[in-house]
């Protein structure tokens, strides 16, 4: 039985708790946060120790893995406390505010031979599943384009990063996931409209060393909640719904499945819409589960600490590009 612990129960810590407690192979042992009064009420509803401190929590529970959803400018210092006492680590997305911050993190887990991930949840979203498994079958041929929309209400919890590292760093790490490819160069525009001290919209796009080009609309702005993303390919155009796990492919009449298509391409006109069957689960669920499974079963995880290195890397080159009104190589 893995002994699970959580440091940070705010917005998405709690939500790990909820999941840890009841997750087959895992005991919930330990709660942390600032506030003694939510942890103690979160750590009575799951039969749980609390602590306030999480440095006393280390030096007095045994603890195989542990998410970590503090602000991130905490990051760095939590994680590494944590890798000091083996402790296998999913730290919440962004994984760091800063890449020097991100390296630290990564060179001590990988010197103490702990598992690291990061949690970018869309990963585990079923309808990215299916739709990485139609892609890598080649099921649209070349990716000419992938746009994402991401829009919603201002969350006046967040005050420590902007839109670009709290939003765009999903989309950038789905984007590298999906193409199997990397940014060759990008360009960003940003504004700050409602919040205190970080831009609450972009408008973004990046150009991946496949040719794919991918569309960034981004925004805290937005009154309803809106999270889509198109894929656009020779054979037709996938379309994910992720809030309700949903895949659907607008075909290319053009072309045909069943012939060799590389030099056939001659135009683009509406064909059947297919809806797939996706099994729809939670995907923090589906992420603890892996997770754990990588702890247990010393498995490499799906979202390595590179993985969130890149992502981190990408959108703050997004921020300098609007900053500095620049098109930026990497």
């Amino acid at each position: 039985m893995l002994k699970a612990a959580v440091i940070g129960i705010g917005a998405m810590g709690k939500n790990h708790a909820r999941i840890y407690s009841d997750l087959d192979g895992v005991k919930l042992v330990a709660l942390c946060d600032s506030s003694a009064e939510h942890a103690s009420f979160l750590a009575g509803k799951y039969g749980c120790k609390y602590y306030a401190d999480y440095k006393e929590m280390l030096s007095k529970e045994k603890i195989d893995l542990v998410s970590i959803a503090v602000p991130t400018s905490s990051h760095k210092a939590v994680a590494l406390d944590c890798i000091a006492k083996k402790i296998n680590c999913l730290i919440e997305k962004p994984i760091a505010p800063t890449l020097k911050e991100a390296e630290q993190i990564i060179r001590a887990a990988r010197a103490s031979k702990v598992k690291l991930t990061v949690g970018h949840v869309e990963r585990f979203n079923p309808a990215i599943i299916e739709l990485k498994k139609r892609l890598d079958n080649n099921e649209v041929g070349r990716v000419f384009k992938i746009d994402a929309n991401r829009v919603g209400p201002f969350p006046s919890r967040i005050r420590d990063v902007g839109v670009v590292i709290d939003l765009a760093t999903h989309d950038i790490d789905i984007m590298r996931y999906l193409t199997g490819s990397e940014v060759a160069r990008l360009f960003a525009e940003t504004e700050q409209k409602i919040h205190t001290s970080n831009e609450d919209l972009l408008s973004g796009i990046l150009k991946f060393k496949n040719n794919a080009i991918c569309n960034f609309n981004i925004n805290w702005l937005t009154p309803t909640k809106i999270r889509k993303l198109y894929v656009t390919g020779e054979k037709g155009m996938f379309v994910v719904n992720y809030l309700h796990q949903d895949l659907y492919f607008y075909e290319n009449e053009e072309i045909h499945n069943n012939l060799e298509y590389a030099d056939l391409m001659r135009g683009v006109s509406e064909g059947k819409m297919s809806k797939f069957f996706i099994n729809k689960k939670e995907p923090l669920k589906a992420e603890l589960e892996h997770f754990a499974d990588c702890v247990a079963n010393d498995k490499k995880p799906l979202v390595s600490g590179e993985d969130g290195l890149k992502a981190l890397e990408i959108a703050l080159k997004l921020i300098e590009s609007a900053n500095t009104n620049k098109v930026i190589m990497l």
